[in-house]
């Protein structure tokens, strides 16, 4: 069991079992040219009790401190003198250098915290982005990021002339027969007069047919086509040749009402 380093008066017991520990044989011991030091973090990580593992490379010596699959603490000391999660980093990418594990004598404060697993990835990636020049600055990032926009809404008659690309012009009249909008080649004013005329006469065409309220119409002569159909917020005018028939803009203008075309 580990002996904390403040607090305790040390008596002759404990005196002899810390001598005992330090002059015993390590549990485990090798070379970081055959076993790195990752793997052998990770196999105690599977044993209960308190570790510590002591490196001995070129120009200095390290220590990492475990809990079980908890790491606690790491130190190095020597040419650079690092804690915690850098001097893990630094400790986990030696390829040459000798460990050795043994129980603790003293057990420091914590300066590192977290399962060895994932403390080794981060270890591992903040490695990978030191050595290819990478720095995230989390502050810079925040200030720099700008979420792209919204992309503006789609009109209703962007989205018919998707839908029927057969239509050459198309426009929006509100009720009072003003043009609210239009795409494509063609006279505005001119489909517009149309809508008016032939919206104000549905209805009574709807009960002479016996059809009811009617929602819709087309016609066509023999180089142009205008169909008409009535929205809550006014009426769409769709102008085109007359490739397709009137059976086909009926039942198209058929499938527009029904929303089939959203």
């Amino acid at each position: 069991m580990p002996i904390p380093t403040k607090g305790l008066s040390v008596s002759k017991e404990v005196w002899k079992q810390r001598m005992d520990e330090m002059t015993n044989p390590p549990i485990m011991q090798g070379e970081l040219k055959t076993i790195s030091l990752a793997d052998v973090l990770q196999l105690l990580s599977s044993r209960e009790g308190h570790h510590v593992v002591e490196v001995v490379f070129g120009h200095g010596v390290g220590k990492i401190f475990l809990d079980g699959e908890f790491l606690h603490y790491a130190e190095v000391v020597g040419d650079d003198e690092l804690e915690g999660l850098d001097a893990l980093r630094f400790l986990v990418n030696l390829e040459e250098g000798r460990f050795e594990v043994r129980k603790p004598v003293v057990w420091p404060e914590e300066n590192l915290s977290g399962p060895v697993q994932a403390l080794l990835i981060e270890a591992v990636r903040l490695a990978d982005e030191a050595e290819a020049g990478i720095s995230f600055n989390e502050e810079l990032f925040d200030e720099a990021f700008v979420p792209p926009a919204a992309s503006p809404p789609v009109s209703r008659l962007e989205e018919l002339k998707e839908k029927l690309p057969e239509v050459d012009f198309l426009i929006r009249v509100s009720p009072e027969g003003e043009v609210l909008e239009s795409i494509g080649q063609g006279v505005p004013e001119e489909l517009s007069g149309v809508l008016s005329y032939a919206t104000l006469h549905l209805k009574e065409m709807g009960n002479l047919l016996g059809l009811g309220e009617l929602k819709g119409f087309a016609a066509s002569g023999k180089r142009l086509l205008w169909a008409g159909l009535l929205e809550e917020d006014g009426v769409i005018g769709l102008g085109g040749k007359p490739r397709k028939g009137l059976i086909w803009w009926s039942k198209k203008l058929v499938e527009i009402q029904k929303g089939q075309t959203r």
